[in-house]
């Protein structure tokens, strides 16, 4: 069996962040980030797409302006 980790780790830290653990939540999506690096595909780009607009309303704080601009360049990187 294959596990799509990039697509379970999000969530992960989604959840990591509502809860006020917001360190976890970087270091998750840090993982699934790297994870992504050099794939392109449809759920990728959700997965993308569903970090940053979790982290949006947490973007004033370092760690997660960092989370945001990774997966902003990925989006980049994809045409999208």
């Amino acid at each position: 069996m294959v596990l799509d980790l990039p697509k379970c780790w999000s969530p992960f830290g989604t959840v990591q962040a509502r809860i006020g653990e917001l360190e976890q939540a970087c270091t998750t999506w840090t993982s699934t980030l790297d994870a992504m690096d050099g794939v392109q595909s449809g759920r990728t780009r959700n997965v993308a797409r569903d970090i940053r607009a979790t982290v949006a309303q947490y973007r004033h704080i370092a760690g997660m302006s960092e989370i945001d601009l990774r997966a902003e360049e990925y989006l980049a990187a994809s045409g999208t």
